[in-house]
């Protein structure tokens, strides 16, 4: 009764859920009634509570380990939340069948429970009768040898069916979401074709909140979804790779892209112990591939096999470009001016490959990023800066939203 309403608050199912509770119901009220009679010895007589309390210690020693199942490996699956409706439906459906159990296993029922029963009987009788009358017409279609009438009736319903997926499939759009992970970048591709897409994944850090458990994991499971079918990792700083840490760890993840980073650091060794323990799938890129994802292509203008020394991290994060149709996206990472003075140096004679409609803004709007020569090329008609309110950064910086607000560019 309890698991739909579990799901759709946790996410989640307990491998050992109905063990763990068969257990701790066997022993709780033991150890409630020792507990009781220890507070009552107490006032009483020390000894016998002492004796008392080595029993009610064990008791609750093992109702402890019984708690420590669901940290065993593998005791939890993750699921996607359901609508209400699924789960109005789930106990309706429940309800039915409880029901139905009642009137045919008791004795004694009432008469409302007579007409539920005999209404049941009518149905099935229906249903029984529509059969025989069906195996009858198709008997005497097979003798009257009209098989070519079925075959063709069948083609038919196979054509209609094809259309109906073909119309589903041309019929849906694509969607890109930014995720609210305070300072830091995350954000989640879903295709024509429902194949999903995300690009880094790190935000706002703090000892008592997990931006990938508390943010990241939920938004994912929320949209309806357990399968991240390709990644993007524009580099390893937290912000930008904390919260994937956590999805690699919990979610199915089908391929992963990264490029060759200019240094190693926590997170990147963090990585590559996840990847080795779950045998993933995992791409270095460069600049000059291509990715074809569905209907879309992610060109990689960066980096080049000549790394940036300064701010190597940053300065050599992974820029890549999105292109759907009419619509582009640039991705840009951390990198700052002088890898932004490097790109226009490396496409200066093709300088239209950096143009977009859609610019995610370098380095969370730092005063160290988005020259005037760079936006005068990549000519954005909308802004988006991943940035957490009140940074201690001060990000975004406000002569980077005057160069934006120059181009009459929308920002978000």
């Amino acid at each position: 009764m309890i698991i739909p309403l579990m799901i759709y608050h946790f996410n989640m199912i307990g491998i050992y859920f109905i063990l763990t509770n068969i257990l701790v119901s066997v022993i709780v009220g033991p150890i409630m009634m020792l507990a009781i009679i220890f507070i009552i010895t107490s006032f009483i007589n020390l000894e016998i509570s002492n004796f008392i309390s080595i029993f009610l210690s064990i008791g609750i020693k093992l109702f402890v380990q019984i708690a420590n199942l669901s940290e065993l490996p593998f005791s939890k699956i993750y699921v996607a939340t359901p609508r209400i409706l699924s789960i109005i439906l789930y106990y309706i459906f429940i309800l039915i069948i409880n029901q139905i159990y009642v009137i045919y296993t008791s004795k004694y029922i009432n008469y409302t429970q007579k007409r539920v029963k005999n209404l049941i009987a009518l149905c099935k009788y229906k249903i029984n009768q529509k059969k025989r009358n069906l195996q009858k017409k198709l008997n005497k279609i097979i003798k009257e040898k009209d098989i070519k009438e079925i075959y063709l009736k069948t083609y038919k319903i196979i054509f209609i069916m094809i259309l109906i997926i073909i119309f589903n499939c041309l019929n849906t759009n694509l969607e890109i979401n930014f995720i609210d992970v305070g300072q830091g970048d995350a954000c989640f591709i879903i295709t024509p074709k429902n194949k999903t897409i995300l690009v880094d994944g790190g935000g706002s850090t703090s000892t008592t909140f997990d931006i990938g458990e508390d943010t990241l994991l939920p938004y994912i499971l929320d949209k309806g979804y357990v399968k991240i079918d390709y990644v993007f990792i524009s580099h390893f700083d937290q912000d930008h790779v904390g919260g994937i840490l956590r999805i690699l760890e919990n979610l199915k993840v089908g391929k992963i892209y990264i490029t060759k980073q200019g240094e190693s650091n926590e997170n990147y060794e963090k990585f590559f112990k996840i990847i080795k323990q779950k045998k993933l799938n995992v791409q270095i890129l460069e600049a000059g591939d291509k990715v074809m994802i569905d209907s879309l292509t992610f060109d990689i203008l960066w980096p080049i096999e000549q790394k940036i020394s300064e701010n190597i991290l940053n300065n050599n994060a992974m820029v890549m470009k999105l292109k759907y149709k009419n619509f582009s996206m640039l991705f840009t990472g951390d990198i700052e001016k002088v890898a932004e003075k490097a790109l226009l140096d490396t496409y200066k004679d093709n300088l239209e490959v950096l143009k977009t409609t859609i610019l995610k803004v370098a380095h969370h709007g730092s005063k160290t990023s988005t020259i005037q020569e760079f936006l005068e090329e990549v000519k954005p008609k909308i802004a988006l800066i991943g940035v957490g309110e009140n940074n201690m950064f001060g990000h975004p910086n406000s002569e980077v939203l005057e160069r934006l607000e120059s181009f009459r560019c929308e920002n978000f």
